[in-house]
């Protein structure tokens, strides 16, 4: 397989997945934007979590990061609590409210996933883990 044709099928796989995603969000009506909704996972996965952790995982600015947070916590989705090791950062964590949303993405997630990987063995699952790892690890270090 040609680079070309390897790169294309990759834009290709992030495209679908990104839109199958993106359009299920939106059915579920929840006024937010996918970026609020992957700003909420990472919280609900880190713990302890801190906007510099959120900034870092996406690659995005602080500014951007606290505007998203903002949001969040004047929706009642997320909290914040003062970080005891720095006085400078706030933890945050998931309301009860945000649970049931992430809840509710959690299952069209595992939907999608469930989508994407019929028709392929466990071995073939593992094989592609293992390589988009390793593509995602050569660029990675490339960035330092």
């Amino acid at each position: 397989m040609s680079d070309y044709k390897s790169l294309e099928s990759l834009f290709n796989l992030v495209h679908v997945l990104k839109r199958q995603l993106h359009d299920q969000i939106e059915q579920l009506d929840l006024g937010m934007a996918p970026m609020h909704v992957r700003v909420m996972k990472i919280i609900d996965k880190k713990k302890p979590c801190t906007a510099i952790d959120i900034a870092s995982f996406l690659d995005r600015d602080k500014a951007q990061v606290t505007r998203l947070v903002s949001t969040l916590i004047e929706n009642g989705l997320i909290t914040k609590a003062p970080n005891p090791n720095d006085k400078r950062s706030h933890y945050l964590s998931i309301t009860d409210t945000g649970m049931d949303i992430i809840k509710t993405i959690s299952k069209v997630d595992a939907e999608t996933r469930q989508m994407m990987m019929e028709d392929l063995s466990p071995e073939e699952i593992t094989e592609f883990q293992r390589i988009a790892d390793k593509m995602a690890k050569n660029l990675r270090s490339r960035r330092t």
